[in-house]
């Protein structure tokens, strides 16, 4: 889990799903959150918090890990959300790939001494080629990590599942949510990194 420090400076990174495509700006689930603590820590007389969005459009987690490397180069954060792995799956790494890809940039972070939260990416809609089991193949390796090692981790899939099989329109493509979907997206983030900003 997260030590007992406030988080200020927050870095997202990953690919699309982070940065918010196919919605407009502010309705990403990361601006939702830059909102939702930012209007609550500083009406408790909290000092505003940053929260950097570094998610790139396509990035395959080769590519997250340059950006990463390059960001935590250029400056420090409490902490850095993690997030990626769908564009590798869907140009056919298996999940084991993509599981120790992502690991390099987990320990990268750790090594920068910043707190690590790992988001399991949400599920691959309208999936024809077999995707998406890669995928939860995918996630449940990140999950049993970040169980063993006492990680914080952001259930995107089951969120974003659940809300689907209650026949909720959440995709706005086969991969990228629409507002609802981020909205969701927002809600699970939000109730597992509020712990690292005073329980706000």
């Amino acid at each position: 889990m997260a030590d007992k420090k406030t988080w200020q400076r927050v870095l997202f990174i990953g690919d699309s799903l982070t940065r918010g495509y196919d919605v407009p700006y502010g309705k990403g689930w990361v601006e939702l959150l830059q909102a939702h603590f930012e209007k609550n820590i500083t009406a408790n007389g909290g000092s505003k918090p940053m929260l950097v969005n570094a998610g790139v459009d396509g990035a395959t987690l080769q590519a997250i890990y340059n950006n990463l490397e390059r960001a935590l180069h250029e400056a420090s954060y409490d902490a850095v959300v993690i997030m990626g792995g769908t564009n590798d799956i869907l140009h056919g790494r298996n999940a084991e790939d993509c599981y120790f890809s992502l690991m390099r940039s987990v320990h990268h972070i750790q090594k920068a001494g910043s707190d690590v939260i790992i988001g399991l990416a949400p599920q691959i809609d309208c999936d024809l080629d077999g995707d998406d089991a890669v995928l939860v193949d995918y996630n449940e390796r990140l999950r049993t990590y970040c169980e063993e090692q006492g990680l914080l981790y952001i259930d995107f899939y089951k969120k974003i599942a659940e809300a689907d099989y209650r026949g909720e329109i959440l995709y706005a493509g086969d991969v990228h949510p629409n507002e609802l979907g981020y909205h969701y997206m927002y809600e699970a983030a939000r109730d597992v990194l509020k712990s690292g900003f005073g329980g706000m």
